[in-house]
């Protein structure tokens, strides 16, 4: 397992080079000035312009601006964001953690359901349960978020009035609240106060749901393949020979074989849901890192771009390890070479 690991880690380093060359050339290739983008549509002056370009590192040779890009990163420094002057790497948690919350919501209403509705689909084989269940997954799954989205607000904000729209809290009615490291849930949790919370509540429940279609009806799916694959074994007819309860079969025999699919499933969608929450968090103003990375793109705000996508594509990997991980954590049988 240890050289597993190693190995996966050091299969980042190549990854890594690429993203930062990659990142680093197609930003520069979006037509537009940043320089004049930060200041704005009025005419600026050309030894201003000048002087911001030095300033930013961008009067630079291509090659030589990569270098400098590159040996920061190595030494740990992501560099400031242009507009604000702020530090990337708090500016990215401080936007990542939002989005962490949004994506961990929706996996796991996603999971909790699509592994129930998949269970009892398998169970249900050739039923009406059946079809309707999975017929609903297949909906689900070819329903774009930019159309779900949309329509969720429509009825439960504006036509039943029992969800907020967007944001993450009403700000001019919780006012004292403020948010730890980044999160209202831990900041209203924190403040006591539970109206403050049921608020924050209430605006996760929307983008979660929306977030959560295409996983919840993937999970489905693949959960009850995997179940109908697994009750068909040799092992599962010898526990029904044996007489033991179909309770006892199901939650020991079977569940637990079912699972590797089902985490693969899970592990991935989370990746899946990290990196393209995008659409989410634009129809919901949702201020998570999909935000903040489509904002630093139009503003050609460099630092943002290269090195948001490079700390995303970190924890994305992180993530993917640790499925991997859990694999042989759940199944002894499963050994990493």
């Amino acid at each position: 397992m240890f050289s597993y690991i190693l190995r996966r880690l050091l299969l980042m380093i190549p990854i890594y080079i690429g993203l930062t060359i990659t990142t680093f050339t197609l930003i520069r290739l979006v037509p537009g000035d940043p320089v004049l983008v930060m200041m704005g549509e009025r005419s600026v002056d050309p030894a201003v312009r000048e002087a911001m370009m030095q300033r930013l590192g961008l009067d630079k040779p291509i090659i030589v601006q990569y270098w400098d890009y590159l040996t920061k990163i190595l030494s740990g420094d992501f560099g400031e964001t242009f507009r604000t002057r702020t530090p990337v790497l708090e500016d990215f948690f401080h936007h990542f953690v939002p989005t962490l919350e949004l994506a961990f919501c929706a996996i796991t209403i996603a999971a909790v359901l699509g592994v129930s509705l998949g269970i009892i689909a398998a169970l249900k084989r050739g039923s009406w349960l059946d079809y309707m269940l999975m017929g609903g997954a297949l909906a689900g799954y070819s329903m774009p978020i930019y159309l779900l989205g949309p329509i969720l607000t429509g009825i439960f904000s504006h036509y039943l009035g029992w969800l907020p729209v967007s944001g993450v809290i009403n700000v001019i009615k919780y006012i004292d609240v403020q948010p730890i490291y980044g999160s209202w849930l831990l900041g209203a949790a924190a403040s006591g106060d539970m109206g403050a919370l049921w608020d924050v509540v209430k605006h996760f429940l929307l983008p979660s749901i929306a977030l959560s279609t295409i996983p919840l009806a993937m999970i489905a799916r693949m959960t009850r393949s995997a179940m109908l694959e697994v009750l068909g074994e040799d092992y599962v007819r010898t526990a029904k020979a044996k007489g033991l309860s179909p309770t006892r079969i199901i939650l020991v025999h079977v569940l637990r074989n079912t699972m590797i699919t089902v985490i693969t499933v899970v592990g991935l969608q989370m990746a899946t849901l990290m990196a393209g929450a995008i659409l989410t968090e634009t129809i919901f103003s949702w201020p998570g890192v999909g935000t903040w990375l489509l904002d630093g793109f139009f503003s050609r705000d460099y630092p943002i771009v290269q090195n948001g996508i490079l700390l995303v594509a970190t924890a994305l990997m992180i993530i993917s390890l640790l499925v991997d991980i859990t694999y042989g954590l759940i199944n002894p049988r499963i050994r990493h070479a």
